[in-house]
Parts: structure tokens; sequence; C-alpha cells
């Protein structure tokens, strides 16, 4: 769908290594976390602007990573997500499905590396 190239720098294109030139998409990392990873990571996600209410109602559904590419907007809804919130999360999965990452290696700078390093979604891979 997009490409490498005309993407903007953002965390949701955050790269992290994989053996060779190979590419994975974000999807397949998120699918690795835990709930409080993944709460961990929503949070981080300012884009999606989830509320303390939103995220507590998350958490007590105890979503991890691979339940969240199951969600439909209706379910969010149904455990009491107010629209917006069920709306940007549903989007949010459809863009990680679509976004491939970045080896290491495509990294021109440090300063791209550093910025990738620091975000913390090392943790744990």
């Amino acid at each position: 769908m997009s490409s490498e190239t005309s993407t903007p720098y953002t965390p949701a294109s955050t790269s992290i290594s994989v053996a060779g030139n190979e590419t994975v998409s974000l999807a397949d990392e998120i699918k690795k976390y835990d709930t409080a990873k993944l709460i961990e990571y929503l949070q981080g996600q300012k884009n999606l602007e989830l509320s303390e209410t939103a995220i507590k109602i998350l958490e007590k559904e105890e979503l991890n990573g691979g339940d969240l590419f199951d969600l439909t907007e209706e379910w969010l809804r149904s455990v009491g997500l107010g629209l917006g919130p069920a709306m940007r999360l549903v989007k949010f999965v459809k863009e990680c499905k679509d976004k491939k990452l970045r080896s290491f290696s495509s990294y021109k700078t440090k300063k791209e590396l550093g910025e990738v390093l620091n975000m913390g979604l090392l943790a744990g891979i």
C-alpha cells in the first residue's frame, strides 16, 4: 500500500532488527506483547489519544498483542469503549498490519538508529 520512502517517521513505523534483509510487519512484533507491554505500547501512541478510562477498559479485558488484531469496532463498543477510541484503535490495527519494519542495517545514521532504540520497543525481543 504505502512505500517506505513516502511514509513519515512515526512511532508506528519504528523498526526492529530482523534476520538479514527480511521485513516483518509491525503487527508481527506487537502480537508478541503481553497485556502490560501492549498497554504500555498503546499509551505511547499519542495519535490514539486513549484516555485513562479507555486504558482501564483494555486492561480489564486482559488483551494481549495477539488479541489486538481480532478486535472489531463493535466489540470495543460492547465493552464500553467510546466511539472515538474504538474507531482509532481499529484504524491503528489496520495500519500495523500493513506497516513493514526495516532492519537495522537500513538506517543511514546513528541518530536514526538511536531514535529507534530509544523507543523502548526492543525490550523483551
